[in-house]
């Protein structure tokens, strides 16, 4: 019987060769779709996962309440770590992490900047990363110790083995390579290449034990058996019982939500990424259900052609469970034929897809589990597409099939009418969406950030580097190619330091606001491009006691209450600073976030500096002015690359995220857009197909080549039009809460919506006009020399 049915679903498909094509292609265009974005869901949901322990782990956050809002951080002081562990025995092991810019790694004429961090020996306890040589945990415990990942140890020793080798760390420090580990996967958000113990960051005095310095992120690993919950309760006051006055409460958050849930608001967690992934997963979903209509209304649209088929087989014995099980079969199989159209689809475009995301994605078909989903899939799929033709076709009577015409039940609301508009009211939403995303990208983009980021470059200050610093600026500023220098704590494009203990004249006493800092020599206004609005930037070469001046801007001008900012006086810590200049706001960090108060410090907090900004003269070619710039670092950092970085590059990587949702939007609108207009299409060719004895009388009668179009496009432009009328208001809606989640944010164009229904409005006006010129143009004679 199963074979039967089989043969004749293959018969009826080959019979309607252009339906079949129209149903196999847009129903694989979706599951291709659906493919590709639940490889990327999955990788996304497995990021630091797939650790050994990870129902086990946990990072550390803390909150502080200022005026009836709650902050929420992740960073700890030094002490922390070890504290937290001999105080609690539920903490079975602790690890504190650094989190620094590249450093330098020398070994003999090979010499690279890599990404490192200074742990403790239950780094490896905690996170199982798969080892390769020696012992990580032992290793640690030695301060002369460092671990290297397989790429790096192959790169520094690309002829020997480093087992036993030694690693020269900043031109500065050596350290014997006791640990070889495998490179870190894909995906966990930990992107190091090379790892050195923390206690030598305790050894050179560099970890103070100042519990109101937060500088390293702290995770735990709690017993087996122990209550998150009433371990948080009996966690909380950790600080307060460390700091005074602190006001700050402490918890542990899970690992394993860590990549997914990292937004805070008000202490709580409120999503994060798990955002993007819910919303691409409703869009796989939307345009999976957008090719199923498309089966839907093509099987439905084709039940007079199949009404005598069953109309013959419940005559000759057939019940409507057997007719049922016949139709599901035919859409089981056009779906099957569906997926390996997809698998093609994927298998050729997982590479650019991959490129898209930035992320090496596995090959679905490569894993086990992917088959047998799959089947679970096209049968979910299949009876999805499927269902409701069969039903329908299957309840037809036989006294009634063999009239002349098929009269169906007549619908307040016509079912197919309604899929129609459904569809292009998902088309509409998503039109909407996409321009909305790409307003808000633009409008970002162009903020005025308060400097110039523009010709800008900035490089790491290395240990060699530190020995010749007035040296290196004197020669800089003799290039021509060169307008102005400055050193830095940080780049101009992040904030490594922020306090909410600096002091003034006036501070109210329980002002808790938090406030950036960051230090600088001499000529950051004029390096940056800021603009300053009183006094003076900070020079430490003309004037020596701006090694105690500050520089603050609009923001922290505010907040301190200065009516004449000048010669004011911030102390932070034991340190007073007095004001020489106020600057126009600057962002340094998110563009898509409020301003934040900063104030920049003069050198007296910070003598070594960690960075120096360069702004180029753009009148001088750009590769001669970085082969000038290369060899002078060559002098001055022997043996080194020269690493540096663009500002405009750096800041322009703050906006992958919503470029990427951006991009997605866009790919997988256009993709739900064709499916349409092939099922649209399809049910014009049909609908053209019946009518083409009322047309051929039409013309007979006069009916001109225009009016036929507009008379066959007409039923088709008005769902489109009814569709778009009830998109928009629910793309308002969702498009408005999305962009509050935004501090600074466009508003919402009603242009938009007017340009989404015209443009609506044509992709269906040519996608019918096609089949209605075709019809129109048919000589009536041909049609009409029967009757």
């Amino acid at each position: 019987m199963w074979r039967n049915y089989f043969k004749i679903a293959w018969r009826n498909i080959v019979r309607s060769k252009g339906y079949a094509f129209i149903n196999i292609g847009g129903l694989g265009i979706g599951i291709a779709a659906s493919i590709l974005i639940m490889v990327w869901v999955q990788f996304e949901l497995s990021v630091d996962r797939f650790f050994e322990h990870s129902d086990r782990i946990y990072a550390v956050w803390r909150n502080s309440e200022y005026q009836g809002t709650t902050s929420s951080w992740d960073y700890t002081p030094a002490p922390y770590g070890p504290t937290l562990k001999e105080e609690y025995p539920e903490v079975e092991q602790t690890t504190r992490i650094t989190e620094w810019d590249p450093q330098l790694l020398t070994v003999g004429a090979n010499s690279f900047y890599e990404k490192s961090s200074f742990v403790d020996p239950g780094f490896f306890k905690i996170f199982s990363f798969e080892v390769l040589e020696g012992d990580p945990v032992a290793a640690l415990e030695d301060v002369n110790s460092i671990i290297l990942t397989e790429t790096l140890a192959k790169k520094l020793f690309p002829d020997e083995d480093a087992m036993g080798k030694t690693v020269t760390v900043e031109k500065t420090m050596d350290f014997m390579v006791n640990a070889i580990i495998k490179d870190l996967p894909e995906n966990t958000n930990f992107e190091y290449t090379f790892f050195l113990p923390f206690k030598k960051l305790e050894a050179m005095g560099w970890a103070d034990q100042f519990w109101g310095n937060n500088s390293y992120r702290t995770f735990a690993m709690l017993q087996k058996e122990t209550d998150l919950g009433s371990f948080n309760e009996k966690f909380s006051g950790f600080t307060d019982r460390h700091l005074e006055d602190s006001n700050i409460s402490d918890f542990l958050f899970p690992m394993s939500d860590l990549h997914l849930y990292s937004k805070f608001e008000n202490g709580k967690s409120v999503g994060g990424k798990i955002e993007l992934i819910r919303l691409f997963g409703i869009v796989a979903i939307i345009v999976l259900l957008i090719a199923c209509i498309n089966f839907i209304n093509l099987s439905t649209g084709q039940s007079e052609n199949r009404a005598k088929e069953v109309g013959v087989r419940k005559v000759t014995g057939a019940g409507r469970g057997m007719l049922i099980s016949q139709f599901l079969v035919e859409s089981i199989m056009i779906t099957l034929f569906a997926f390996g159209i997809a698998l093609l689809v994927v298998s050729l475009s997982l590479p650019w897809f991959r490129d898209l995301i930035g992320k090496n994605l596995q090959p679905p078909l490569e894993q086990p589990y992917f088959w047998l989903l799959s089947s679970g899939y096209i049968l979910v799929v299949g009876l999805l597409a499927g269902s409701y033709p069969a039903f329908l076709l299957s309840s037809f009577r036989p006294t009634i099939v063999f009239k002349t015409k098929l009269h169906t039940k007549k619908y307040w609301i016509n079912p197919r009418q309604a899929l129609v508009v459904l569809q292009f009211a998902i088309v509409a939403i998503l039109i909407s969406s996409v321009w909305i995303v790409r307003d808000q990208m633009s409008f970002v983009q162009n903020r005025d950030l308060g400097l110039d980021k523009e010709n800008m470059i900035y490089h790491p200050v290395t240990e060699p580097m530190k020995k010749s610093i007035l040296a290196l600026r004197a020669e800089l500023l003799a290039m021509k190619e060169v307008e102005s220098v400055t050193y830095t704590f940080s780049p101009l494009t992040e904030i490594y330091s922020n306090t909410s203990s600096m002091e003034w004249h006036g501070k109210i006493e329980d002002n808790r606001e938090n406030i950036a800092r960051m230090g600088s020599d001499a000529n950051l206004v004029e390096t940056a491009g800021m603009k300053l609005i009183a006094g003076r930037d900070i020079d430490v070469y003309t004037f020596p006691s701006d090694s105690s001046a500050a520089i603050i801007n609009e923001k922290a001008l505010e907040i301190m209450g200065f009516e004449e900012p000048l010669g004011q006086v911030i102390k932070d810590g034991n340190l007073s600073f007095t004001v020489v200049g106020v600057a126009k706001d600057f962002i340094m960090e998110s563009p898509f976030d409020e301003v934040l108060p900063i104030v920049v410090f003069g050198p007296i907090r910070q003598p070594n500096p960690n960075f120096i900004h360069i702004r180029i003269n753009p009148e001088n070619g750009l590769q001669s002015t970085m082969t000038n710039l290369e060899t002078l670092f060559n002098k001055f950092n022997p043996d080194a690359p020269f690493e540096y970085s663009f500002v405009d590059q750096v800041h322009a990587h703050k906006f992958e995220t919503h470029e990427l949702t951006s991009k997605l939007m866009g790919l997988f609108t256009g993709l739900a857009i064709i499916i349409s207009c092939l099922g649209l299409f399809g049910l014009a060719a049909f609908i053209a197909e019946q009518r083409r004895k009322e047309i051929s009388v039409r013309k007979v009668l006069g009916a001109s080549v225009l009016g036929l179009v507009r008379l066959i496009s007409s039923e088709f432009t008005k769902l489109v039009l009814i569709a778009v009328v009830l998109g928009i208001p629910v793309a308002w809606y969702f498009i408005d809460s999305w962009l509050q989640s935004f501090a600074y944010r466009t508003s919402i164009d009603w242009k938009i919506f007017l340009w989404t229904s015209v443009l609506a409005l044509l992709i269906a006006f040519l996608t019918v006009s096609s089949q209605a010129i075709k019809t129109a143009l048919i000589n009536p004679a041909k049609i009409l020399k029967d009757e």
